[in-house]
C-alpha cells in the first residue's frame, strides 16, 4: 500500500535501462540495476549474471587482517567492463570496525575512483563532516552518491551544496525526498525485497509527479553519471 492508503496500479517497465542504482539482489531483469558486491558478499556466486555492477570495501565487513586481501580483490575487478562505480564504500561511526581502519580503506577507494574515473556509491552513518572534509582535502572530482539517504532536509541541503548526489530507497523523509532537485536524485532497492517499480511509485507520489516523469529524470541523471562522462 502507498503512503496515501491507495493500492498502486501495476506498471510495466521496459528493461533497456538502469533504474535501480544500488541493490544487493539480482533482479528478474538484471539489466535494470547496478548490483553491489563486496569481497565477503554471499552473493558473489551470481556475479556472472550481473549486467552492471559496483564493487567496494564495506565498513561493516573490514578487519586489519583482510584489508590487503579486499584491496587486491577490488583491484582485480577494475578491468571488468561491467564495473560502473566503486562502492559500497564509506564511513560508519555506529559499527564495530575501528574508524581509523575505515578511513584507511575509504582513502584507498577514493584514490581508485579518481584514477579510474569511476563514481563512488557511499554508505555514510554519522560521518558527514568527515565525508565533506575528505572530498575537499583530496580534491575529488568524481561524483559521490550517498545511498539509502534518510536524513533531514537540512542535512540534504548541506550535502547538495557540496556537490553530492542522494539516492533514496524504501524508507525516507518525505520532506527531504521532495526537496532534492531531480538532477541530484536517484532511487534504489538496496536490501529491500520490494521491486524497484514500487519505490518509483512511492517516490512519484511523494514528489507529486508521475512515475513516467520521475523515471525520465532519474534516467537522465544515471546516464550522466555512468555513461556520458
Amino acid at each position: 500500500m502507498g503512503r496515501l492508503g491507495l493500492r498502486p496500479c501495476p506498471l510495466i517497465f521496459s528493461t533497456d535501462m538502469i533504474r535501480d542504482i544500488h541493490t544487493h539482489h539480482l533482479p528478474v531483469h538484471p539489466d535494470e540495476a547496478i548490483i553491489s558486491y563486496y569481497c565477503s558478499s554471499h552473493s558473489l556466486t551470481d556475479m556472472d549474471r550481473a549486467v552492471h555492477l559496483s564493487a567496494g570495501i564495506h565498513p561493516w565487513f573490514l578487519t586489519e587482517e583482510d584489508i590487503t586481501l579486499q584491496l587486491a580483490w577490488l583491484d582485480t575487478l577494475l578491468e571488468d567492463k561491467r564495473l560502473l562505480a566503486i562502492g559500497e564504500a564509506g564511513l560508519d561511526k555506529c559499527c564495530h570496525t575501528p574508524f581509523a581502519l575505515q578511513q584507511k580503506a575509504f582513502e584507498a577507494q577514493i584514490i581508485c575512483s579518481e584514477h579510474r574515473d569511476l563514481p563512488m556509491i557511499l554508505h555514510i552513518v554519522r560521518a558527514y563532516q568527515e565525508l565533506i572534509a575528505y572530498r575537499k582535502s583530496l580534491h575529488a572530482r568524481q561524483p559521490w552518491i550517498i545511498h539509502g539517504f534518510r536524513g533531514k532536509k537540512e542535512v540534504a541541503r548541506t550535502l547538495l551544496d557540496q556537490g553530492f548526489y542522494l539516492s533514496f530507497g524504501q524508507k525516507f523523509q518525505p520532506e527531504t525526498l521532495r526537496y532534492v532537485p531531480e538532477d541530484r536524485f536517484l532511487l534504489e532497492t538496496d536490501e529491500s525485497s520490494s521491486p524497484i517499480r514500487e519505490i518509483y511509485q512511492e517516490a512519484a507520489s511523494t514528489r507529486k509527479t508521475t512515475v513516467e516523469q520521475l523515471e525520465k529524470a532519474v534516467s537522465s541523471t544515471i546516464n550522466k553519471l555512468f555513461f556520458s562522462r
